[in-house]
């Protein structure tokens, strides 16, 4: 999101913070984005509320789509590949048709992952239920790739394998069109105390779309990309914040030496037009470049670069994206 890399900076200097949420284009005195609407109605936590179950084949794939997705995004994916896998797509809680849990207590931070455990949590419980054997764990985009390689950090002897789809490792902040990196207790302090508070608390929907990705980084294809945007840009706002603000508050490079499963990351290139433009200065750092040093720290990574593609890479190569995974996971583990 543009906002989150170049405006979220601003936001680590109070003043400046409270400078923001007193313009009108930007704050809605009149919502509270860090808790839930009044008639929402929330689910059980940790609970998965809806999958679609698709395929024969001897290897289970659960499919994690990204930051605000449905499980509908892996519909193609499902239906090319329906002889080869069995596959599990979710819906992560508050996407899609779907409600989310209730927020946790007020006094709690972002760095505890509350969400996001939810979600792992639900899963483990999906896959025990199902007894499902090793399966493959394919995470996408944000908070896909980020749950994905949590699942296999967490629960080495659950997970078989894990498959990333144009995501990026982590988030990469942008100072002055540079990136710079902030230690995780830092980035965690920021967002309690700042990010959350002072700037999302009382943004308009239509300011938080605005500082979306913007539709290329989805896909290079325009009409598809278009759409995917709108799926995203549809989804309620305190949802949305909660799990984006997590995304800040955590570092999976940090444990990237306890995950004892092959990984095959799948990593989007865009192309030039994307990545010179200065509205997009975190693309490189953030989709790509922060995958570089990951083999070095664990050399059960794989990453393969998707020429010509955006963060749906099964979308906008489909036949590469397959042929990558078949080969991948037909070797012996």
């Amino acid at each position: 999101m543009r906002f989150k890399i170049t405006l979220l900076l601003l936001s680590f200097i109070l003043f400046a913070c409270v400078a923001f949420a007193q313009n009108k284009t930007i704050s809605d005195s009149s919502v509270n984005n860090l808790v839930h609407t009044p008639d929402y109605k929330t689910i059980e936590y940790a609970a998965i509320p809806q999958f679609t179950k698709k395929g024969n084949g001897k290897q289970t794939l659960i499919l994690i789509p990204g930051l605000g997705f449905d499980a509908s995004v892996f519909d193609d994916f499902i239906n090319v590949n329906e002889k080869n896998y069995t596959m599990y797509a979710i819906t992560v809680p508050g996407y899609g048709n779907t409600n989310a849990p209730p927020m946790p207590l007020t006094d709690s931070s972002y760095g505890d992952q509350n969400w996001s455990k939810g979600v792992i949590e639900g899963l483990m419980k999906l896959i025990k239920k199902k007894n499902l054997r090793n399966p493959v764990i394919v995470g996408h985009f944000v908070q896909g790739t980020q749950l994905a390689l949590r699942m296999a950090i967490d629960h080495p002897d659950k997970v078989g394998s894990v498959i990333i789809l144009g995501g990026p490792v982590k988030f990469i902040y942008i100072d002055k069109g540079e990136p710079k990196l902030y230690p995780l207790k830092a980035m965690i302090s920021y967002v309690d105390k700042y990010t959350a508070p002072a700037w999302f608390k009382t943004m308009s929907h239509k300011k938080f779309n605005d500082g979306n990705y913007l539709p290329e980084i989805y896909s290079l294809d325009s009409a598809r990309a278009s759409n995917l945007w709108k799926q995203s840009a549809s989804q309620p706002l305190p949802v949305m914040v909660r799990y984006l603000c997590e995304f800040f508050a955590s570092d999976i490079t940090l444990e990237l030496e306890k995950i004892k499963c092959p990984v095959l990351v799948l990593r989007a290139t865009f192309n030039d037009k994307i990545l010179l433009a200065p509205i997009n200065n975190y693309v490189r750092p953030q989709f790509i470049d922060s995958w570089n040093e990951t083999t070095l720290k664990n050399p059960s990574i794989r990453v393969k670069d998707i020429q010509g593609a955006a963060s749906f890479v099964w979308k906008d190569k489909p036949a590469e994206v397959y042929a990558e995974i078949k080969t991948f996971l037909s070797k012996p583990k």
